[in-house]
C-alpha cells in the first residue's frame, strides 16, 4: 500500500498549489469590542431573547453577562424586571431556579405579559468576594436604564426579583440604592490604557440604580444569624468574627427611608434558610411604614419543595402567580 501512495504524494508535492488569499479586516489600533453576531431566540407569546449580553468587563474577571427577554413589539416603554438567581452565592446561574424544569420559559412568560425581563449571571463567591455580587447587580440595573431606549424599557419602573442568595442581593440593592460603597467597578476590560486614563478624569453622573419594587423568595436578610459556610465564603470571614461586615451586608440592618414595596415568600418548613428570616424582615419593613407583603406557604422546604410532586407544583405555581400579580400591580401604579 505504501508503494502505491508514495508516488501520488510525490506528485502532489511537486505540483504548484494555487495560493489562497488571506483576508481579514484590520483596525488601526488594537480591537477589543466583542463583534460576535448577537443571536435572537424566539419564545412563545411573541417574545424574543438575547442570550449572554455583556454588561460589564472587568480586568481579571470573566465578562459579566445576562439574558434579556422582551416583547417583540417595542413601540412603547415597558416596565423591567431583573431576576437574580440563588445558590448560596457560590453556584447557580441565570437559567435555573429551584424545581422549575424550564426557567427561561418562565421568564419569557413574564415578558409576554408586557415586561422586559433580564436574568443576571453575577460573579460567584469563588470568583470574587462581597461586594462584587451587589456591584454586579447594580451594574445590571444601570445597564437596563442606559439601554432603555433600545430595549423598550420605562426607566421609572424597574423591579428586582431574587431567590435565596438572590433574594439577599435583590433586597440589599433595593435598600441601598445610591450607596457609593456598592457602585459597580469601572468596566475597563475592553478599553485601552489611554481610554482608561481618560475615564478616570470623567465626571459624568452615574446612571440611577434605584428600583421601584422587589419580590424576594426565601431570602437571606440577616447574615449574622445564618448557619451556613456560604456566608463565610461570600464575606471572606467568619460572620462571628466580623460582625460589622456581616451587618453591613445584611438587608435587615440597611432599612431606611423611602423603601420600595416588597413581596416576601417563604416555605414554613425551610431547613436551609429559616422562615424567621422573612418574618423578621417583613416586620422591620412594616415598622418604618414600608409596604411589605408576606406569603408563607405551608409544608414546603427551601426552593418551595414539598414531600410530594403535587405539593411542590402547587407551591411553586402559587408563588409564581402571586409574584406576577405583584409586578403587574406595581406596573399599573396600584
Amino acid at each position: 500500500m505504501n508503494k502505491i501512495c508514495l508516488p501520488v504524494i510525490a506528485m502532489l508535492l511537486a505540483s504548484p498549489v494555487a495560493a489562497q488569499p488571506v483576508e481579514a479586516e484590520i483596525s488601526e489600533k488594537s480591537a477589543r469590542e466583542d463583534v460576535f453576531p448577537q443571536s435572537e431566540i424566539a419564545f412563545r407569546g411573541d417574545v424574543v431573547a438575547w442570550p449572554q449580553v455583556e454588561i460589564s468587563n472587568l480586568d481579571g474577571f470573566r465578562p459579566v453577562r445576562m439574558d434579556i427577554y422582551a416583547p417583540r413589539d417595542r413601540s412603547k416603554a415597558r416596565p423591567a424586571v431583573l431576576w437574580i438567581h440563588g445558590g448560596g452565592w457560590s453556584r447557580g446561574d441565570a437559567r435555573t431556579s429551584g424545581a422549575y424544569a424550564n426557567w427561561p420559559a418562565v421568564l419569557a412568560s413574564l415578558a409576554a405579559r408586557g415586561f422586559v425581563v433580564a436574568s443576571l449571571d453575577y460573579r460567584l463567591s469563588g470568583e470574587a468576594k462581597f461586594p462584587a455580587q451587589i456591584q454586579d447587580v447594580n451594574a445590571a440595573i444601570r445597564h437596563l436604564r442606559s439601554q432603555a431606549g433600545a430595549l423598550g424599557i420605562d426607566p421609572s419602573r424597574v423591579y428586582l426579583w431574587g431567590g435565596s442568595a438572590g433574594g439577599h442581593l435583590a433586597s440589599l440593592a433595593a435598600l441601598t440604592c445610591g450607596a457609593g460603597e456598592y457602585d459597580p467597578q469601572p468596566s475597563t476590560g475592553r478599553l485601552s490604557r489611554s481610554q482608561i486614563n481618560a475615564l478616570k478624569g470623567s465626571k459624568a453622573p452615574p446612571v440611577d440604580d434605584c428600583v421601584q419594587g422587589a419580590a424576594l423568595w426565601y431570602g437571606v436578610f440577616d447574615l449574622e444569624h445564618v448557619p451556613s459556610v456560604n456566608v463565610a465564603g461570600l464575606l471572606g470571614c467568619d460572620p462571628a468574627a466580623c460582625r460589622d461586615v456581616a451587618r453591613a451586608a445584611s438587608p435587615l440592618y440597611r432599612i431606611g427611608k423611602n423603601v420600595p414595596p416588597m413581596l416576601l415568600i417563604h416555605g414554613t418548613k425551610d431547613e436551609t434558610v429559616e422562615v424567621s428570616q422573612s418574618k423578621t424582615m417583613t416586620a422591620a419593613l412594616r415598622n418604618v411604614g414600608a409596604k411589605a407583603e408576606l406569603l408563607l406557604i405551608p409544608d414546603v422546604d427551601h426552593g418551595l419543595t414539598g414531600n410530594s410532586p403535587q405539593i411542590t407544583r402547587d407551591a411553586n405555581l402559587l408563588a409564581l402567580g402571586r409574584t406576577f400579580a405583584f409586578f403587574e400591580s406595581l406596573a399599573a401604579g396600584r
